[in-house]
């Protein structure tokens, strides 16, 4: 099963990749533009780690008509108005490859859950930079990928479907706004080392920018980060604990049971997402807001929930107090720190 996956989608990327250097669509291809400045006083003293933001779950799901499942009760906007009008800066996304299509589509669950407001990862991934074009004050805006597929158990063929993904990412996002693991670790021995003992780069070094994270403990995660050992070469920075040598996030869906770990990967400077409501159906049933609080006050940078604005159905939403709509991180940040030093609505408006 296996090679035949390889095959054929080493068939596809080549041809992608031919489309890819041949002259495509020439809005692709243009030069970068020059970083725009902004008047963000402590842009050189904050740094990514430093700041708490909202984020949201299955970020493109539309529940579908009739769902009597609990767990699917929610609907999101589409991603633009989520990073505009929400206040949203991190994103999930689940992927599956598409050999008929020839590209990875965003969806939950074939049949029965998988409505979504943008079908292929290129579109979604559109949406996200067209934002970030016309707002490039905004810090920066983290995707989470969770991969549905079976990656290939040989390497050959996972490096086939890895090269597939790198590609569309790469279609859609210039590689001198993306911060990648390698920008990160810079000199240091292992990427765990660099966030240890320097943290992540300044808010002035990656305003306008987006990384991609893997949201993964098994095979995918195994294969990308070449068997437990590095990201050197990748695009996407992969769960971690603060023992593996490409430390440097860690996803921790458990604000109460898992409080002890998301502050042991606090205080090795990894970046953290947790979730503010694990079972959106009990949510909208009781209104608890215990996991909500919980998730904030726990310091992870991103706090992740179904319910990023107020729904009909609930008096229940989740809001960063007093973010512009970020903040400053309660566990991690310094005493100069302020909300509109993280990110300011005068630069980045509506």
């Amino acid at each position: 099963m296996s090679l035949c996956f390889r095959a054929a989608l080493g068939l596809v990327l080549a041809a992608a990749l031919v489309g890819c250097g041949g002259g495509g669509d020439p809005a692709e291809v243009k030069p970068p533009d020059p970083p725009p400045k902004f008047d963000y006083p402590l842009d050189d003293v904050l740094r990514l780690h430093h700041l708490q933001t909202k984020s949201t779950h299955n970020s493109y799901h539309i529940e579908t008509e009739g769902n009597t499942v609990g767990e699917w009760r929610y609907t999101h906007a589409p991603l633009d108005v989520q990073l505009g009008a929400q206040g949203v800066r991190h994103v999930e996304l689940d992927l599956r490859y598409n050999f008929d299509l020839e590209a990875f589509e965003v969806y939950h669950l074939p049949v029965l859950d998988e409505q979504t407001t943008c079908r292929k990862l290129t579109d979604c991934l559109r949406v996200l930079k067209d934002w970030s074009d016309a707002h490039r004050a905004h810090h920066p805006i983290v995707v989470q990928f969770e991969i549905k597929d079976a990656v290939p158990a040989d390497e050959a063929g996972a490096e086939t479907y890895f090269a597939a993904l790198h590609e569309e990412i790469l279609r859609v996002w210039p590689d001198d706004r993306i911060l990648v693991p390698d920008e990160v670790q810079g000199d240091a021995a292992t990427l765990r080392e660099a966030v240890l003992s320097k943290g992540w780069p300044t808010l002035g070094e990656v305003r306008g920018h987006v990384l991609f994270t893997l949201d993964d403990a098994g095979d995918a995660r195994r294969a990308y980060t070449k068997n437990h050992t590095s990201l050197a070469g990748r695009i996407l920075f992969a769960n971690a604990s603060p023992a593996d040598p490409w430390a440097a996030i860690a996803i921790l869906n458990n604000p109460l049971g898992e409080a002890s770990v998301i502050a042991e990967a606090l205080a090795a400077n990894m970046l953290v997402r947790t979730r503010a409501d694990g079972d959106p159906g009990a949510v909208i049933e009781t209104g608890s807001t215990v996991e909500r609080e919980a998730a904030i006050a726990s310091g992870a940078q991103f706090v992740s929930t179904d319910f990023p604005a107020k729904v009909p159905a609930a008096e229940y939403w989740v809001e960063i107090p007093d973010g512009a709509p970020s903040r400053c991180n309660p566990v991690t940040a310094p005493s100069a720190c302020s909300a509109e030093a993280i990110e300011d609505p005068k630069f980045v408006g509506p």
